[in-house]
C-alpha cells in the first residue's frame, strides 16, 4: 500500500528540492541596482550569488529522510549527474523502489506493483515530473539558458515575509511561482500544480535550513503539502555529497 501512495507522491514531492535550491550559478557582478529598482536580471543575479558558483560541480548524492507520509520514516537518496541523469531509490519495509531517467528513457522498478523487480516505463503521470528534475542546475537556471518562459512578479509579502516573485514555465509540467526572500534572495516557497492520481492540484513547497557546504548554501529542509493545507511532508536532508564518483551505467535501465 504505501509503496502504491509512494510513487505517486513523489510525481508531486518533486525532488527538485534536492536540486534547485543549492546552487547553480555563474559568479555575479559586484555593483547590483537598488531593490526598489530591480529587474529580472537583477534579481537573478543577486540570487545566484546568494547561493554559490555550482558551475564546476558535475555530480550530486543526497541523502535524507521522508518524514509525515508513513508511519515510519522513509530513507531516500537521490542521485544526479551533468547533463540531466538523475536516479532516485526510496527503502519501503525493506523493498527499495528506483525510479531514474538517462537523458532519454525513463524508467522504474517498484516491488509494490505487479511488475515486481522488473524495470518498466515511468508512467505518463509521473513522466512530467522526472523530466523537470533532471535539469542538473534547476528549472530557474534552465529556463534563462533554454529561453523557457521565465519573469519577475514584483515584490509582495508571503507569511509575513517581503519576497521577490519570480514565474517560471517549464515545457513538461507548466508554471511554477517561486518565491525568493527579500534579504537573502534564497527561495523559500514553491507553488505549482501537479497531477496527484489523475487530478491536478496545487501543491506548496517550503524550503528553510540553510547550510554553507562547499561554498554553496544549501537548503536541508523542505516542507510540502496541498496549497492552504496546514498538514504537511517534510523531507529533511541528512548528506549532501558533491561531485562524487557516479557511473553512467547507473542511471540506465537495468535488464529483466
Amino acid at each position: 500500500m504505501y509503496g502504491l501512495i509512494l510513487l505517486r507522491c513523489f510525481v508531486v514531492v518533486l525532488f527538485y528540492a534536492c536540486w534547485s535550491c543549492v546552487a547553480f550559478a555563474q559568479p555575479a557582478k559586484n555593483s547590483l541596482p537598488a531593490t526598489a529598482a530591480l529587474t529580472l536580471d537583477n534579481v537573478m543575479q543577486r540570487h545566484l550569488a546568494a547561493v554559490g558558483d555550482f558551475s564546476k560541480v558535475q555530480s550530486r548524492r543526497v541523502k535524507l529522510r521522508i518524514i509525515g507520509m508513513a508511519p515510519f520514516e522513509i530513507p531516500t537518496t537521490v542521485e544526479a549527474k551533468r547533463p540531466n541523469l538523475l536516479r532516485r531509490e526510496v527503502q519501503v519495509q525493506g523493498q527499495v523502489q528506483i525510479s531514474s531517467y538517462d537523458g532519454k528513457d525513463a524508467w522504474k522498478i517498484d516491488p509494490f506493483l505487479p511488475s515486481g523487480k522488473r524495470a518498466v516505463d515511468l508512467s505518463a503521470e509521473e513522466l512530467p515530473a522526472m523530466l523537470e528534475e533532471s535539469y542538473f542546475d534547476g528549472i530557474l537556471v534552465a529556463a534563462q539558458k533554454q529561453g523557457f518562459p521565465l519573469q519577475y512578479a514584483g515584490l509582495q509579502t508571503q507569511d509575513g515575509r517581503r519576497v521577490h516573485v519570480l514565474k517560471v514555465s517549464m515545457p513538461a509540467t507548466g508554471e511554477s511561482t517561486i518565491y525568493l526572500d527579500a534579504g537573502s534572495f534564497l527561495e523559500i516557497k514553491r507553488l505549482q500544480k501537479r497531477s496527484i492520481m489523475g487530478r491536478m492540484t496545487e501543491l506548496e513547497v517550503y524550503t528553510s535550513d540553510y547550510r554553507l557546504r562547499d561554498g554553496l548554501m544549501m537548503a536541508y529542509r523542505f516542507e510540502i503539502g496541498t496549497k492552504g493545507s496546514t498538514q504537511r511532508m517534510s523531507m529533511v536532508v541528512d548528506a549532501v555529497e558533491n561531485d562524487p564518483v557516479i557511473a553512467a551505467s547507473r542511471f540506465q535501465r537495468v535488464a529483466n
